[in-house]
């Protein structure tokens, strides 16, 4: 099974992107978001993006979008995030991301 997609935003709040399996085009993939074994989320990818559709991949309705609580992630540390097809584990291609950290306290000399 080949599975096709990326991540276009990943935040400390959200991440989006989209994943799509070549071989059952009409079938939403779902995706598990994890940090090593702890899982941030699920999400189904059937949100439509035009941008998808005008590239011929499946009807476009492969998008997904996860919001995060806040305080979940610390912005003060750097994260290794896996998005993943449910199921076979399967990653999204670049998987996993680096989520930097958005700031650092650095020790006064």
């Amino acid at each position: 099974m080949t599975l096709r997609g990326s991540i276009d935003v990943l935040s400390h709040r959200r991440i989006v992107g989209w994943a799509w399996e070549m071989d059952a085009p009409d079938v939403p993939v779902t995706v598990l978001v994890t940090i090593e074994r702890r899982v941030l989320g699920r999400c189904r990818a059937d949100l439509f993006r035009e941008d998808l559709a005008i590239e011929g991949i499946g009807t476009g309705r492969c998008g997904f979008a996860l919001d995060l609580p806040p305080g979940l992630l610390s912005p003060r540390q750097d994260y290794a995030i896996s998005v993943r097809r449910e199921g076979d584990g399967a990653h999204v291609p670049g998987s996993p991301f680096v989520l930097a950290a958005t700031f650092r306290i650095v020790p006064a000399p």
